[in-house]
């Protein structure tokens, strides 16, 4: 079976960069096979496949070269922007059916908008446990905790003083994975205050073995989780914020979050950017299951 594959790329900064995204429109003849199987030759860290809803506008399923993902964000910010330019949209309010639930999605003439879950606070981890299990020195470590945090997909999050060393850092896919799995998350954020542009509040590195993705340069929900845990650690007066992903792979991205809160209470979370267009192939085949 043929089908077009859209190239894309979510979050870019400056029009440059963002975290790529492959995006197949007309999925519903495919199946969960064949959906694997273009997710691993398009190569991205996820591929998004728009489906119809008997309970959404549209429902959207997500691959990884390795494994299918509950939800993404960044592929769900590039499929609306994709479906924008491509004339089919009519209307600016939408919701979209995921396996992790369904989520709500605006439409502006160049930016999507994603509400994610409300944010969920899991446990601290003693930072002996990551001086030992990522070789990172706790001189090297803010003093916030180290907490598992969730808008959508539950992540380890971590804060360093400096982006050099956030940059020049280099962690093993072992640590990180053995570290994943003993806590059950699907990845590693590790942020610092130190950004690029003054009007950025972090900048970040997002590792997610686990999900066969070494780091990814943009993720949507990270960005939400992040949002919600500095709000809580760092400054309750905020309540936008711009995070820069992606610097040390070469890919600079910028996510937008939003929070909606209410009597000190998160209410909603929102994460935001635009698409950059790569291209596209038509005739790609499904079945292929090799480059």
């Amino acid at each position: 079976m043929e089908v077009t594959v859209y190239r894309t790329s979510a979050f870019p900064h400056l029009n440059k960069g963002g975290n790529e995204a492959g995006v197949v429109i007309d999925a519903e003849a495919l199946n969960e096979t064949q959906m694997l199987n273009i997710a691993k030759r398009v190569r991205y860290s996820e591929t998004a496949f728009l489906l119809p809803s008997k309970d959404a506008d549209f429902k959207l399923r997500y691959f990884s070269p390795t494994v299918e993902v509950p939800l993404c964000g960044h592929a769900t910010i590039a499929t609306f922007n994709l479906l924008r330019n491509l004339d089919k949209l009519d209307k600016t309010y939408y919701k979209v059916e995921t396996k992790e639930g369904i989520f709500n999605v605006k439409v502006d003439p160049d930016y999507v908008t994603l509400e994610l879950k409300k944010p969920t606070f899991h446990e601290i981890i003693d930072p002996e446990i990551i001086e030992a299990s990522l070789n990172i020195k706790q001189k090297d470590l803010l003093d916030y905790p180290i907490q598992i945090v969730s808008t959508g997909v539950k992540e380890i999050y971590l804060g360093v003083k400096d982006k050099a060393f956030l940059h020049q850092l280099t962690l093993q896919k072992s640590q990180i994975e053995a570290l994943t799995e003993r806590y059950d998350v699907a990845g590693l954020y590790i942020y610092t205050l130190d950004t690029d542009n003054p009007h950025s509040h972090a900048q970040g590195r997002n590792f997610l073995p686990r999900l066969g993705i070494e780091e990814e340069s943009a993720t949507g929900t990270a960005a939400g989780a992040l949002a919600s845990y500095l709000h809580k650690y760092h400054d309750s007066t905020l309540r936008k914020f711009y995070f820069e992903q992606g610097y040390s792979m070469h890919k600079p991205s910028e996510i937008i979050a939003y929070l909606d809160v209410k009597d000190d209470h998160i209410e909603h979370v929102y994460v935001g950017g635009s698409m950059r267009f790569l291209d596209k192939i038509e005739g790609f085949n499904a079945d292929k299951k090799t480059l």
